[in-house]
């Protein structure tokens, strides 16, 4: 039977999913012991407009390859917290663009050493050539996606 010759150690996406979601859980739970009100989601959302303030959403939503009406629901979040604002375009009234607030800055300063001192204690007993290698290996395969979707972009997904 071909379940049977699934086995989950030899999945790559299985694999992939799992650390995911033990980076994901983990975070969570660091965010929380630090009080940080907001979810790794929300955070993920939030990241590129530090360094890209005012992207609109529709290029937010091709940098964390999700579908527009989560996004949506990630920056309305976001924007009840006070920590990005939306304009709608002048020209076109169905282009927002979002721009992060001072306490959205003040939030992603804050919680930048708690990702780092997350990602670095999930992965401290694995050889680092290995993690470089796991990482060359897991660039290459999501590499070709983000060029598709950014394609034609001049910043970096």
């Amino acid at each position: 039977m071909l379940l049977e010759r699934l086995n989950p150690k030899e999945s790559m996406g299985f694999l992939a999913w799992k650390v995911s979601r033990i980076l994901t859980n983990d975070l969570a739970a660091q965010f929380s012991q630090a009080g940080v009100k907001i979810t790794v989601e929300q955070w993920r959302a939030l990241l590129p407009t530090y360094s890209l303030d005012g992207l609109t959403q529709g290029r937010l939503c091709e940098m964390l390859l999700q579908e527009k009406t989560g996004v949506s629901r990630l920056v309305t979040a976001l924007e009840k917290q006070g920590l990005v604002r939306r304009n709608a375009s002048k020209e076109d009234r169905r282009v927002k663009f979002i721009y992060i607030t001072e306490a959205g800055r003040e939030l992603v300063d804050f919680t930048l050493s708690i990702v780092i001192s997350s990602r670095d204690r999930l992965v401290a007993h694995v050889n680092p050539e290995e993690l470089a290698i796991c990482k060359r290996v897991l660039w290459k395969i999501v590499q070709p996606y983000l060029d598709a979707a950014c394609v034609s972009q001049e910043e970096p997904c």
